[in-house]
C-alpha cells in the first residue's frame, strides 16, 4: 500500500488532501527557486533496509551561531503513527522539499528524517528512531558539511514536530530513557499541532486504531502520554528542560484544541510562566507546512525562525 492509500485511511483524508491539492500547482509553479537548496540523502542507521534515511538542505543565505557555525533544525513530520514519508510521491513531492528549502533560506540546516513506524514498531521506537538520527548527525559533522557554509553547530540544535511527529518530538524531550543523550543539544523544542494527552476522562474523543497500536492500551497511553512523561519530570529535569515553542493552526480539530487549551496551564505551572505560542492564523491542521515557500500563510515559520534566533545569537 503507498503513502497515499494509507493517508486516506486517517479518518481525516478528505480535509488533508484538498489540502496538499491546492498547493501542488502553486508549489510546483516557485519548484526551481525551491531546488536552488541543495539536498542530500544519507543513511543514519545502517543495521536496518528501510526508514533509516535522512535529508539534509543547505542554507544560502547564513545564519551564524555565536561560534561561527551553522545551526541545525530537525523537523519530524505525522501521519497518525501510521503513514508518512520525508518525500511524499508525485504529485504531492514538493511538500517537505518546500518546508525543508524554507528553514534553509533562513540560514538553518534541515533535517528531514525517516522513522519507523506502527505496526511495525511501537512506544518509543519512533522517537528512538529520531534520536539515531539526531545522534548520527552529532558524529558525522564531517560527513554532512559541505564547503559552502560554515560546519553545523551540533550545540545549537532545534527540533520541530508536527501532529503524530510533534507527539514523537514529545516524547523524545520528556521520555529520560529515550532523551538521555540528546538533551543537552536542543536549545530549543517546536511542539506543533500535536497531542498533549491521549486519554479523556470526559470522553469528549477517543484514539484511532494507529495510537493504540503504537502508545498501547488505555491504561500505557495514561502513562506514556505527553503529559503524563511532562508531569513524571523532577523539578530539575523541568528546569533544565530547552525552551518550548508551541505552533498551532487557527482551524484545528476540536481534540487538538483540547491539548492546547491544558497543555498551556500545565507547563506554566511546572515553568512559572507560560510557553511562547504561535497561531497560524486561516491555516487548518495540514496547510502550515505545505504552505512554507508558497509565498503564502508563511508568517507562522517566520516568527519560528525569529524565535530560533533569538536563542542563537
Amino acid at each position: 500500500m503507498d503513502i497515499i492509500s494509507k493517508f486516506v485511511e486517517t479518518g481525516v483524508a478528505a480535509i488533508n488532501l484538498r489540502t496538499l491539492a491546492a498547493f501542488v500547482p502553486i508549489l510546483d509553479e516557485r519548484k526551481a527557486e525551491i531546488e536552488k537548496i541543495e539536498r542530500k540523502t544519507f543513511v543514519y542507521d545502517d543495521k536496518r533496509r528501510t526508514r533509516n534515511e535522512l535529508d539534509v538542505y543547505y542554507p544560502l543565505n547564513l545564519t551564524l551561531t555565536k561560534g561561527g557555525k551553522t545551526p541545525i533544525l530537525f523537523f519530524v513530520y505525522g501521519g497518525g503513527y501510521n503513514s508518512g514519508s520525508k518525500e511524499f510521491p508525485e504529485p504531492f513531492s514538493m511538500g517537505y522539499r518546500a518546508l525543508g528549502s524554507f528553514f534553509a533560506q533562513h540560514g538553518f540546516i534541515t533535517i528531514i528524517p525517516d522513522y519507523r513506524l506502527t505496526p511495525e514498531v511501537k512506544f518509543p521506537a519512533s522517537s528512538e528512531d529520531i534520536r539515531d538520527a539526531v545522534n548520527w548527525v552529532c558524529a558525522n559533522v564531517d560527513v554532512i558539511g559541505v564547503p559552502s557554509i560554515p560546519a553545523p553547530d551540533v550545540d545549537a540544535i532545534f527540533i520541530m514536530g508536527h501532529s503524530a511527529g510533534d507527539v514523537h518530538t514529545k516524547m523524545l524531550s520528556l521520555y529520560p530513557p529515550v532523551s538521555s543523550t540528546v538533551h543537552a543539544r536542543f536549545k530549543g523544542v517546536i511542539w506543533s499541532g500535536g497531542s498533549w494527552f491521549m486519554v479523556d476522562e470526559k470522553k469528549r474523543f477517543r484514539m484511532e486504531v494507529p495510537t493504540m497500536q503504537y502508545i498501547g492500551s488505555q491504561e500505557q497511553q495514561k502513562e506514556r502520554e505527553p503529559r503524563a512523561l511532562w508531569n513524571a519530570l523532577s523539578d530539575e529535569q523541568i528546569k533544565d528542560h530547552p525552551d518550548i515553542l508551541l505552533v498551532r493552526a487557527e482551524r484545528e480539530p476540536d481534540w487538538l484544541l483540547l491539548s492546547w487549551e491544558e497543555i498551556i496551564p500545565d507547563i506554566e505551572k511546572r515553568r512559572g510562566e507560560a510557553p511562547q505560542m504561535i497561531i497560524g492564523k486561516g491555516h487548518n491542521h495540514i496547510s502550515p507546512n505545505w504552505a512554507l515557500c508558497s509565498g503564502e500563510g508563511e508568517e507562522w515559520g517566520e516568527e519560528v525562525v525569529k524565535w530560533m534566533k533569538a536563542r542563537i545569537n
